[in-house]
């Protein structure tokens, strides 16, 4: 476990990081979901009307987590007052990732919502599959804080767990996110971009990546809202 205490102008917020397991997995989906609902890429993706967006959303989490936990890992959970508040879903083995069969379990929830969300789904898992490094490395798959503790640390604490988990193991970090803020962002963690591609609805996505090193200390700065990669 890792605790990072973060105080902010909203006053100071404990957060405690633990592992993701199967008994946590019902409030890792309502923290993505809800933490996603109005990203660019989803938003892009998923249907217009906001509650049909967030059906799509919890049903995909709901796939994705089973996937990660079953082939993934390690995954996090940031715990404040016994409440999930952020998550870090990652693949240790990057270079064996998308999880066999990944496309067929995921797509009931986009057929369900409609053939616009499905084609555009399909165009954008087109994108991050052919960007996909073949080398190894850990992927960061999502990270995200639950919209009412954004810009509390969640995010970082997160983060630092991710990063530390990278160095242990002697790996590169590589990760793709939809909105423009985070790429400087991530780039004070030690991270450049290596591209960026067009999305549907003119959204973009920009791929990063962090190489393996020793470093003295991590920044100490606010997070910029949610941070992801997404495959499928």
């Amino acid at each position: 476990m890792s605790r990072v205490a973060e105080h902010t102008a909203r006053g100071p917020l404990l957060v405690d990081v633990v592992e993701l397991t199967p008994t946590l997995r019902d409030d890792a989906v309502r923290v993505l979901a809800e933490a996603f609902l109005d990203d660019p890429a989803w938003v892009a993706i998923g249907p217009d009307r906001k509650p049909a967006r967030l059906r799509l959303l919890l049903g995909y989490y709901e796939v994705l987590t089973g996937e990660a936990l079953r082939w993934g890992g390690p995954h996090y959970c940031a715990v404040s007052d016994r409440e999930v508040v952020g998550v870090a879903l990652t693949y240790a083995e990057g270079a064996q990732f998308p999880p066999p069969r990944a496309t067929l379990r995921e797509a009931p929830p986009f057929i369900r919502s409609g053939p616009g969300p499905g084609l555009r789904a399909a165009y954008v898992d087109y994108v991050m599959k052919r960007a996909h490094p073949r080398d190894e490395h850990l992927l960061l798959w999502y990270l995200a804080a639950h919209p009412d503790f954004q810009r509390r640390g969640v995010g970082r604490a997160l983060l630092l767990k991710v990063l530390g988990e990278a160095e242990d193991r002697g790996l590169p970090i590589y990760l793709d996110t939809t909105r423009l803020e985070n790429v400087s962002y991530y780039e004070s963690y030690g991270f450049r971009s290596t591209g960026e591609a067009r999305l549907p609805r003119r959204a973009r996505v920009w791929f990063m990546r962090r190489e393996h090193r020793r470093a003295a200390s991590a920044p100490d700065l606010e997070e910029h809202g949610n941070i992801h990669g997404r495959r499928g």
